[in-house]
């Protein structure tokens, strides 16, 4: 027993010594990329003016402006959006270029090929020209028939009739009782079917067809994000882990939730690594540098005090508990074969839960102490209880 209580016993001062140690450029970009490595990726593809920002900005709930500051090079041909940047829950690959004479959509493709996937292909519904768009999605379903594809088809009322308004209610099946529904313009209805015969040649499966319209309040359109419903349904269907990842970078419009869940799948992959102590290394530094990141979002930096009033209003109990929890199973990476696989599965489960806890617990303390208060230690612990349950909740097999 003191085997597993001793390493645990020292979890909490470990992330106070993250805390205190200068910040670690290896570490946290480490920890990104464990992040980042089981991150879904979602693809657009689309020309200049298509509206891919705008539906970045939809989904994601990140201003226009920052999602375009946020976007990093990751090919010759495309560039990288993380959310959080700091440890990726979701990541969006929008590819440049499409236009460009003699665009090969291979390194795009090879960059996406090792993680959960899908596409989504943005196209105005004024723009019947969409070779580009479509060679390119030919040549990912070549490869990979069982990626699933959204087709959005936007910018919808610059087919409306002058003075027009969006239906009411969102007419749209994205099947072909669009082509028929006289509450939809005509001319718009003759675009939509145009677009649709273009690709229903692709290889594999038959893409979802989603219209919609995200306009700016100044474009005197309601509401500004028509069809947002009918897009996030289309991403649950198509691709659960994706829709999950979204609903959560959607949840704290301040970010900081979704900067607890991307340093919580971080320490689960640590968690799932068969070798012992590895993983309670990487709990550690994960949580030490998800506190740093939440305490510099609320503009203020940790002290020693603050660590020991989070980890008292915590309760020693409830920490040492799941500690040992934690514990057990990375003992349990001793035994060969079945003894590492299981304890790193459930070792995952058990850090990605108690870094979302601590995490909860920390915003909660962070927003008082941005008052010049104290958090009531109830509250705290209130949080850290609500967020383990949460999560317990979230990795329990269907």
């Amino acid at each position: 027993m003191d085997r597993m209580v001793a390493p645990l016993g020292r979890l909490w001062r470990a992330i106070a010594d993250r805390l205190a140690a200068p910040a670690d450029g290896a570490e946290a970009a480490a920890l990104h990329d464990v992040a980042a490595a089981s991150a879904p990726v979602l693809w657009l593809l689309g020309k200049t003016g298509a509206g891919k920002t705008s539906i970045v900005a939809a989904l994601t709930g990140d201003p226009a402006a920052e999602v375009g500051a946020g976007f990093a090079p990751c090919t010759r041909t495309a560039r990288v959006f993380d959310l959080p940047p700091e440890a990726p829950l979701l990541r969006i690959l929008d590819t440049r270029g499409l236009e460009e004479p003699g665009y090969d959509p291979a390194e795009d493709i090879a960059w996406c090929e090792s993680q959960a996937h899908l596409i989504v292909a943005v196209a105005r519904v004024d723009d019947p020209a969409q070779g580009a768009v479509l060679a390119a999605l030919r040549a990912a379903r070549r490869r990979h028939p069982d990626w699933p594809v959204i087709v959005a088809q936007t910018h919808l009322h610059a087919l409306y009739p002058a003075g027009a308004a969006h239906p009411d209610p969102y007419p749209f099946t994205g099947g072909p009782d669009d082509l028929l529904n006289p509450a939809i313009p005509h001319a718009l209805r003759q675009a939509l079917a145009h677009h649709r015969a273009l690709f229903e040649g692709l290889p594999g499966p038959a893409p979802r067809f989603v219209p919609l319209d995200f306009t700016d309040a100044a474009d005197g359109y309601e509401p500004t994000g028509f069809g947002l419903d009918a897009l996030l349904a289309a991403l649950a269907e198509a691709a659960p882990e994706a829709a999950r990842a979204i609903a959560a970078a959607r949840e704290a419009p301040d970010g900081t939730r979704r900067l607890i869940l991307g340093y919580a799948a971080a320490a689960a992959g640590g968690g799932a690594v068969p070798a012992p102590a590895i993983g309670i290394a990487a709990l550690a530094g994960a949580n030490g540098l998800m506190l740093r990141a939440l305490a510099a979002r609320h503009g203020l930096a940790w002290t020693s005090a603050d660590l020991a009033g989070l980890g008292a209003a915590i309760g020693g109990g409830a920490l040492l508990g799941w500690g040992l929890r934690y514990g057990v199973r990375e003992l349990a990476k001793l035994i060969p074969g079945l003894g590492t696989v299981l304890g790193g599965t459930l070792n995952a489960a058990a850090a990605f839960a108690l870094t979302c806890g601590i995490g909860e617990a920390a915003r909660v303390w962070l927003a008082h102490r941005r008052r010049g208060a104290t958090a009531p230690p109830e509250e705290v612990r209130r949080a850290f209880h609500d967020a383990l349950a949460q999560a317990v909740r979230r990795n329990r097999p269907a």
